[in-house]
């Protein structure tokens, strides 16, 4: 009798956090289902529901050449920032997870901080140091915004992989003779290839989609993707944002869950 009053609380909190659970997918799903919907709708005006289903604005995202040049430097911009950053993640996790120094919890904590700190606030201060500098509004200047962004995230990936790696490892290839160089080359570092991944993506996708800071260091002939969209949109009513905006959902999801399934990048950026 003692067993089933005990169990019936734990049976309702089970049945109760599912419920908020399933609201909570319900929430954030919704939304990109929404989209998806409008991207199919055949009228040259977004409404929903859809009186007629048809997939021209998918065609009509090849005739805006804007968008096409747009998304080419977002690429540029979002590739050069993700190996740059991944690389000097490399060198500060190592200092951070091996070695003893001054200041090393406030370094920690400042290079994780773009992740805390409002971008637009971001966007604003570098805009200010860059027009202080006479660099403002060049390809450079755009590169160096988006690496304050994204730093955070293969250090904090590179983090977790070496503080679940075997330094035993490492220690007996030394033992057997190989020089620092070789065993962080054959040893040390194909066991950070998970967090060299999956840090690598996480910084090369939330470059790619990046409005708040970009929006502060474009100009005219430089534009990204999500900035151009938004350009369209303030000019144009029909579904072609939302087509565009599907297909990179459907791109980024294949690109994460083949990422995930295979190096657990999902795993390594909540560590």
């Amino acid at each position: 009798m003692q067993m089933s009053n005990s169990s019936l609380p734990i049976s309702i909190f089970e049945r109760i956090v599912s419920l908020v659970a399933w609201l909570a997918l319900f929430f954030l799903l919704f939304p990109v289902v929404l989209t998806a919907v409008v991207s199919l709708n055949a009228s040259f005006f977004i409404e929903f529901p859809p009186k007629d289903f048809s997939f021209r604005w998918y065609w009509n995202i090849a005739n805006i050449e804007a968008i096409g040049s747009a998304t080419l430097i977002s690429v540029s911009i979002a590739l050069a920032a993700a190996v740059l950053c991944t690389a000097l993640a490399i060198g500060a996790s190592l200092a951070i997870t091996r070695y003893q120094f001054p200041g090393k919890a406030f370094l920690t904590a400042f290079l994780l901080s773009p992740i805390t700190m409002p971008m637009v606030a971001v966007g604003i201060a570098l805009i200010q140091f860059f027009i202080m500098i006479g660099a403002a509004f060049t390809w450079y200047s755009l590169l160096i915004g988006h690496m304050v962004l994204v730093v955070a995230y293969p250090i904090r990936t590179l983090l977790a992989s070496l503080t679940l790696m075997n330094p035993s490892l490492e220690e007996a290839a030394l033992s057997l003779g190989a020089t620092k160089f070789n065993s962080f080359w054959t040893v040390t570092l194909p066991q950070l290839k998970p967090g060299l991944i999956s840090g690598f993506l996480f910084a090369f996708l939330i470059s790619f989609d990046n409005y708040p800071i970009s929006v502060f260091l474009v100009r005219g002939g430089l534009t990204t993707m999500p900035i151009e969209i938004f350009n369209y949109i303030s000019q144009n009513f029909d579904p072609t944002p939302a087509a565009f905006s599907t297909l990179y959902v459907i791109v980024v999801t294949i690109i994460i869950s083949f990422a995930e399934r295979r190096y657990r990048i999902v795993s390594y950026s909540i560590q």
